[in-house]
């Protein structure tokens, strides 16, 4: 699927400096760099623009698929609105976006089964309505939860120009990520992290089966294709951690670094041949992380805990010496100070 929007009023030199710093900070292959075109590859698909001359352009996205198009045309749209507010109405595309229809990546789900899978976990079964487009290269999706006490919520729908509009106020939707942990056609078992406070946990020990639940995606951030790997992450991020364990390949070698608040060791992590893993508490997550970095070489290091301890790690030599397209650094949290510190 191709679609693309003509634009008047920018420039191609100006839209491809922005196009090309997106691309290196999120190690974006590029496939055309010419006089008069750009073409980047994503995990989503391909995007780019053309020169039309007398200060217009041409936007275009290809992708596998409408929910693929939709996150790609989604994030030109907001590059765009965020640096050129005024183009907004200009924004116009080939196949002409339905507005006040459902993105095409949101779905309903309904839970099948929801079961305490250890202390620290809730094991939640749902099938999905929408199964297609959720593979090993895309193992992420986000629940849409309504807060407390909203019993009519109002879904997301689409804008004129692509992008998602959100309720908001009273009727604003709790958004968190979450990873398919295993998938059987339909359905998927996704694994809560049971913890005092967060909204996702306490609906997945309340909800029951039968339930419908609103999620949209999939996002990427799966399969690594690498000899050698450094995993780490905390509670939060074990379910990714295990699926990309299952995915890789027995000759593969590599270290685990689990951060546990309580050191516990729980949660089934899958065994494999080539890979050790070690358990820290939160001192000494990062220099952990940073000694098995600094030995992976030429592999992959892949990253998700809370906003503070990510933070940490981006600005390290251990990690920033890694090509941006050989690691993976995800916030999953970020944690709220309470009024007493």
């Amino acid at each position: 699927m191709k679609v693309y929007s003509d634009i008047d009023g920018l420039t191609f030199a100006a839209m491809k400096g922005l196009m090309l710093h997106e691309a290196t900070e999120h190690g974006l292959p590029v496939l055309d760099n010419s006089a008069d075109s750009l073409r980047i590859q994503s995990e989503y698909g391909v995007f780019g623009i053309v020169d039309r001359g007398s200060n217009a352009i041409r936007i275009e996205v290809e992708a596998d698929g409408p929910s693929n198009l939709h996150v790609l045309r989604e994030g030109l749209v907001d590059h765009i609105i965020h640096f050129l507010p005024d183009l907004t109405q200009q924004i116009a595309w080939s196949d002409t976006v339905q507005e006040g229809l459902r993105p095409p990546n949101f779905q309903f789900a309904e839970v099948i089964a929801a079961e305490r899978l250890c202390p620290s976990f809730q094991r939640l079964t749902l099938c999905l309505s929408k199964p297609e487009g959720f593979n090993d290269r895309a193992i992420h999706f986000r629940f849409v939860l309504p807060h407390q006490g909203n019993t009519d919520p109002e879904w997301p729908t689409l804008t004129a120009n692509g992008s998602t509009r959100w309720p908001t106020g009273d009727k604003a939707l709790h958004r968190p990520v979450y990873t398919l942990r295993a998938q059987r056609g339909a359905e998927i078992d996704v694994d809560v992290f049971v913890h005092e406070g967060g909204q996702a946990s306490d609906w997945a020990i309340q909800v029951r089966p039968g339930t419908q639940v609103a999620v949209i995606g999939p996002g990427g951030g799966g399969v690594i294709d690498a000899s050698d790997v450094v995993l780490a992450g905390d509670e939060t991020a074990y379910p990714a951690i295990s699926r990309i364990i299952e995915s890789l390949a027995d000759d593969v070698s590599g270290r685990v670094i689990l951060l546990n608040h309580d050191m516990r060791k729980d949660y089934p992590l899958p065994q494999h041949p080539g890979l050790s893993v070690q358990t820290v508490g939160p001192d000494a997550f990062v220099t952990a992380v940073c000694a098995a970095a600094s030995a992976c070489t030429d592999g992959y290091v892949w990253i998700a805990a809370e906003a503070e301890q990510v933070k940490l790690l981006r600005k390290a030599n251990a990690i920033e010496k890694h090509p941006k397209s050989a690691r993976y650094l995800a916030t999953y949290w970020t944690r709220v100070a309470s009024e007493s510190d």
